[in-house]
């Protein structure tokens, strides 16, 4: 089959020859792991951004997959193929078992939610159902055999980090883990309650500094780092999040279902990168300060 693709599309094969195989550094499972979910959070937001434009400019009349399930392909499968560079079978452990927690912490909700349906209602019967609930995590099968090549792609580097990924992975786990225990500790609440977007707020503050501790004791060219985390949730934010938060405003005008504290809340993403950037200030400040004094 490969020697057949070969002779039909020479110039495909040339091309995939030419690519760049990118460099993954054998890292401690403790960083690895940060970084297989860094490598899982640019994998899928690019192909988020991607497929999603793409659905804009076409008529799609044949059901095809969403983007965000194409995205959890993606991001199943460099985050497993990082991993396994990056740590070995510990981290591709550790990867998975943050995975499992996670899945265990929104199950409550979605228990709630199927309560609340009655399990009879279109989308509740295929969200409440095993058959379902096992379909719906088709993208992460996937993943796991993409994941396979991807592992041949990659090589190994030189040192002991990945300092870009391991940022991007910290706000992934910080946002995604924290956003599970928010769900779990609050439960329903209203649209109306100020708990709700608070602690989202305080959530997004925390990656955000998370995010800058990292880049601080990880990296080497910090503020380049930080640029390259930013460039990814800003671009995901304001190219996905922002035309669906200005349609819901206009749905919404002249009600009070979106007041100032919901909307502090939806541009929490600022919030985070303002953290991680004061962060970085702060400690270059603390570097030229001895210096100057010296």
């Amino acid at each position: 089959m490969l020697d057949g693709l070969r002779r039909e599309f020479p110039e495909v094969i040339t091309l995939a020859r030419a690519i760049p195989h990118p460099r993954i550094a054998r890292a401690s499972p403790f960083w690895s792991v940060p970084a297989a979910f860094g490598a899982g959070f640019f994998a899928s937001a690019v192909v988020t951004i991607l497929v999603s434009l793409l659905i804009r400019l076409t008529n799609r009349e044949t059901p095809l997959p969403t983007p965000f399930e194409l995205a959890g392909l993606a991001g199943t499968a460099a985050a497993l193929a990082v991993a396994w560079v990056g740590g070995g079978r510990t981290a591709v452990a550790g990867y998975v078992g943050v995975l499992v927690l996670e899945r265990l912490l929104g199950l409550t909700g979605q228990l709630r939610f199927c309560g609340d349906l009655g399990g009879f209602a279109a989308l509740g019967g295929q969200l409440c159902s095993v058959g379902g609930y096992v379909i719906a995590l088709w993208p992460q099968l996937f993943g796991v055999a993409v994941a396979i090549a991807l592992v041949r792609w990659l090589r190994t580097g030189p040192g002991d980090r990945n300092p870009t990924l391991e940022a991007a992975g910290i706000f992934t786990l910080i946002e995604t883990f924290g956003g599970g225990v928010l769900n779990l500790i609050l439960g329903p609440a209203t649209v109306g309650s100020p708990l709700w977007p608070v602690s989202v707020l305080a959530l997004a503050i925390a990656a955000g500094v998370a995010v800058g501790y990292t880049v601080v004791r990880r990296a080497t060219r910090t503020w380049r780092t930080l640029a390259i985390v930013v460039l990814v949730i800003a671009a995901e934010f304001a190219l996905l999040s922002l035309p669906l938060f200005v349609s819901q405003v206009a749905q919404a005008r002249g009600t009070n279902f979106i007041g100032p504290l919901e909307v502090v809340a939806y541009f929490s993403p600022v919030f985070a990168i303002g953290a991680a950037a004061i962060v970085l200030y702060i400690a270059a400040a603390r570097t030229v300060s001895p210096s100057e004094s010296a």
